[in-house]
């Protein structure tokens, strides 16, 4: 019994002596870095595609044969440009016979009026009844009438021929085309697609959660699949105040200050929006903070010994964090990459 005893008292002193060496001979290696004062951009990551503001579904209002067709897909086309006609032979006709109709009501009128100028002459000499004079008044009248509904009749004419005409309603380019010469048009069949490349925008879908970040006017740097390496410049110019059901996500459009030539609706981008720019604050590597239950904590090496810190933590992005408060300072060195090992008062070994 007495052995035992002895066995387990030599052991407890082995412990000692061992934790004692340990804290004051061995030393655990530890990557440093030092806390230092910059500039903090924080951004909101997003993907979207490329899309215009000013699109065109052209359609061909009357329908019937298409006799002339002068666009094709890809083509620039000017504002007023007719693109596509249909026959016009019949609705020609109609404006031809209106155009004599109301050339006739002309003459009638004037007719009519000679006839009134006459009767009033004459009754100024007893020569014809009021009767007469009231007649030649109301015929004045119905030849004016007819006169006016003449006009609304050519004008109705004229109407049916312009929508034998598709025209271009503003400067841009044809991106699809589905009329060709000699097709049978129904009334209002599609014939065109067109947009106006000074109206591209990207259409980026942000996350809720970030959505409360994003503010008009906000720099933004967007990559395309399509260009690679290349990245492009712009602005938050257009929020959608509306999250989709299904994917959580709110539309931002971002305006592009110098846009590729060769840039088309419906390719990829992925965007990253500036939401602040913070300069001159004390800046510490995510990697360095440890989260506790209750608090954030980095770890300072002075002197061989860990001290452990309270921080408050403002902005990040990503890489690295704002300290708002603590104190911690520039200038100090802090263990990089901490582990659960590590306690305060402890020694440790800065790795070269």
């Amino acid at each position: 019994m007495k052995g035992k005893y002895i066995v387990l008292i030599a052991l407890a002193v082995l412990i000692v002596a061992y934790l004692l060496y340990r804290s004051l001979f061995v030393h655990e290696r530890v990557q440093v870095t030092t806390v230092q004062r910059g500039n903090l951009i924080t951004v909101v990551y997003a993907t979207g595609n490329v899309s215009a503001d000013s699109t065109a579904t052209l359609r061909s209002e009357s329908g019937g044969i298409a006799t002339y067709v002068g666009a094709l897909e890809g083509m620039k086309v000017e504002r007023g440009e007719v693109l596509l006609r249909t026959d016009q032979s019949d609705d020609l006709l109609r404006v031809d016979q209106a155009q004599a109709d109301l050339e006739s009501a002309r003459i009638d009128l004037q007719d009519k009026i000679q006839n009134l100028e006459r009767a009033e002459k004459l009754f100024k000499t007893l020569s014809v009844t009021k009767k007469s004079l009231d007649d030649a008044q109301r015929d004045v009248d119905l030849a004016k009438i007819n006169l006016q509904q003449r006009k609304i009749a050519l004008d109705i004419s004229k109407e049916k021929l312009s929508k034998t005409k598709v025209v271009a309603p503003f400067s841009g380019i044809v991106i699809s085309a589905s009329a060709k010469l000699g097709d049978y048009l129904l009334p209002n069949g599609e014939c065109f697609q067109m947009i106006a490349p000074s109206s591209i925008v990207v259409e980026a879908q942000v996350d809720e959660q970030d959505f409360a970040r994003i503010k008009n006017g906000q720099k933004s740097v967007v990559a395309f699949d399509a260009f690679g390496s290349q990245r492009f410049d712009g602005y938050v110019f257009r929020i959608v105040p509306k999250t989709d059901e299904a994917t959580k996500t709110s539309k931002v459009f971002i305006k592009l200050q110098n846009p590729p030539a060769n840039l088309t609706v419906g390719m990829t981008a992925t965007v990253n929006i500036i939401s602040s720019e913070l300069k001159d604050v004390i800046l510490v590597p995510r990697t360095a903070v440890m989260q506790l239950p209750n608090s954030s904590v980095v770890f300072a090496v002075d002197g061989g010994k860990v001290k452990e810190v309270k921080v408050t933590l403002g902005a990040s992005d990503g890489k690295f964090a704002e300290i708002l408060g603590g104190e911690l300072q520039p200038g100090a060195k802090i263990i990089s990459q901490p582990d659960a090992n590590l306690k305060d008062g402890i020694r440790v070994e800065v790795a070269d």
